[in-house]
């Protein structure tokens, strides 16, 4: 909204410490990819997916994805939570037009 169209600027990790953000941005690309990896594969990686997280920080990032076959030095690993946001986009963009035609 016109409200908070400078909020992000009130919040100073935003802009004065480089890299505060790409932790989220990491994150939120690994559980989109992780969760495209479950869609292709189903219940049978739910368990090794609960156990990557009960390993909490207990190892590299690397290492715990390689726990579900995942390689985080593939470009196409990160591709599929790019793809996911950008078919979350598409989405959010028909709504809006839709609701813009009634």
């Amino acid at each position: 909204t016109p409200g908070f169209r400078t909020w992000w600027s009130y919040v100073p990790h935003f802009v004065a410490v480089p890299g505060y953000m790409y932790a989220y941005a990491f994150g939120y690309l690994l559980s989109l990819s992780i969760y495209e990896r479950y869609r292709e594969h189903g219940d049978a990686l739910v368990e090794p997916i609960l156990d990557m997280l009960r390993a909490g920080s207990s190892d590299s990032p690397d290492r715990l994805a390689a726990r579900l076959g995942l390689d985080l030095a593939d470009p196409q690993f990160w591709h599929r939570g790019l793809d996911a946001i950008e078919q979350l986009v598409a989405e959010a963009e028909a709504l809006a037009s839709a609701s813009t035609q009634t």
